[in-house]
């Protein structure tokens, strides 16, 4: 794994929004880079997309909307844990 992909899931052990993680991530990257990067963990189960429902308790969601990324909430899961552990 890259660099911006551990960056990303350091901030992902709560969910977060798409626009925190892009303000957040440590490695300085363009919303269009940290977007693409957040594709491929959430396609390869690193990281798994929420959704607030009407109490404002985050549900896990079947599925996103990959051209609107800001609608959802992201959390590493525990095969993400298992990779940030592995680069310690």
């Amino acid at each position: 794994m890259e660099e911006i992909e551990y960056a990303i899931l350091e901030l992902l052990i709560f969910p977060e929004g798409f626009e925190s993680i892009v303000e957040e991530c440590r490695v300085k990257a363009g919303r269009h880079v940290i977007g693409d990067v957040l594709k491929q963990l959430l396609h390869d189960e690193y990281v798994g997309p929420f959704l607030k429902n009407e109490q404002g308790d985050f549900e896990r969601s079947l599925g996103y909307d990959s051209d609107f990324l800001d609608g959802y909430y992201f959390q590493i899961t525990s095969k993400g844990l298992k990779a940030l552990e592995s680069q310690a």
